[in-house]
């Protein structure tokens, strides 16, 4: 499929569906952010750094950069913003000095175990429009479309 503007004006095809992709992920970003994480004064970016750390326990900085989609730079202001609130820790890895590893807190996981039931019930409400059948087609869509790109990289 390819991307054509109409007599209208109007984009079709695969441009069309990607703006209305970015929007959707954009609007679903802004709902959660406005419930969720501004009162704790947090990031879209941080509550994802923090959710990554979270998940993998203790993961390497390179990881978590690859893994939430930002960039090593980007990471590195968010985990000093994160640290200095007391929510992550920088170790040394115990096989490579070059390389750091990211974990929670305590008062981190406290967090984390705080925003996720909020942060699902959010995005649960951004999406409960849709039937339960249209949303597990859309899910396996868009698993399928980040296989796609991430095989022929």
């Amino acid at each position: 499929m390819t991307a054509t503007v109409g007599r209208d004006g109007a984009f079709t095809g695969a441009t069309e569906a990607v703006l209305h992709l970015h929007r959707a992920a954009n609007a679903v970003r802004q709902h959660v952010e406005q419930e969720v994480l501004r009162p704790r004064q947090l990031t879209w970016t941080g509550f994802v750094v923090l959710r990554t750390v979270w998940a993998a326990r203790r993961i390497e900085t390179r990881h978590v950069a690859e893994q939430a989609g930002i960039s090593k730079a980007t990471l590195t202001g968010v985990v000093d913003t994160l640290s200095g609130r007391g929510l992550m820790k920088r170790a040394n890895h115990p096989d490579d000095g070059r390389l750091v590893l990211l974990q929670l807190t305590r008062k981190g996981h406290r967090l984390i175990r705080e925003l996720l039931p909020e942060a699902e019930h959010a995005e649960s409400y951004a999406l409960s429009y849709l039937e339960p059948g249209e949303l597990a087609r859309i899910t396996a869509a868009l698993r399928g479309l980040v296989d796609h790109l991430e095989r022929s990289r």
